[in-house]
């Protein structure tokens, strides 16, 4: 069913690589319901309660990087250094998977391919490679770097 998800919500072999056979699976006391997906380097990703859609993690995003370019990327015109909030705004994309919808999750590298977190598009990727485009693009949920866990 995990696959399943990851697949339909990805694109296949996402549930492959995200949901392999040493995953741990958290469930929650009260509704008895699965909840968190661990792996060896942690949490991977967190089933959200409302859609039943996965919300990635940092290690989860790693493990989603195996498939092929574009795919879940969102890539940045500058170092993962300058990218100081988590608010990513339209001027710093350079390039975007153009299959996604707003609303979805979006994997962030910066110029040199390096991670830079993961989050939720706010615009479609057709109105964020607009001229004129302006405001907030991406919102990131997890930035790299300090809080390198999940």
């Amino acid at each position: 069913m995990l696959k399943g998800i990851a697949n339909y919500q990805f694109g296949w072999p996402a549930g492959d690589l995200l949901v392999t056979n040493e995953i741990i699976v958290g469930i929650s006391p009260a509704t008895r319901r699965i909840r968190e997906l661990h792996g060896a380097e942690g949490l991977l990703a967190v089933l959200r309660a409302h859609d039943y859609f996965f919300s990635l993690s940092l290690a989860g995003a790693k493990r989603l990087l195996k498939l092929p370019e574009p795919r879940l990327r969102a890539y940045l015109s500058v170092g993962r250094d300058k990218v100081l909030t988590k608010s990513i705004p339209c001027s710093l994309i350079k390039r975007v998977d153009e299959t996604l919808y707003a609303g979805e999750e979006i994997i962030v590298l910066d110029s040199s391919g390096e991670l830079v977190g993961v989050g939720r598009l706010k615009l479609s990727p057709s109105e964020i490679l607009e001229e004129q485009c302006r405001g907030e693009a991406i919102r990131l949920r997890k930035l790299a770097g300090s809080g390198e866990g999940g």
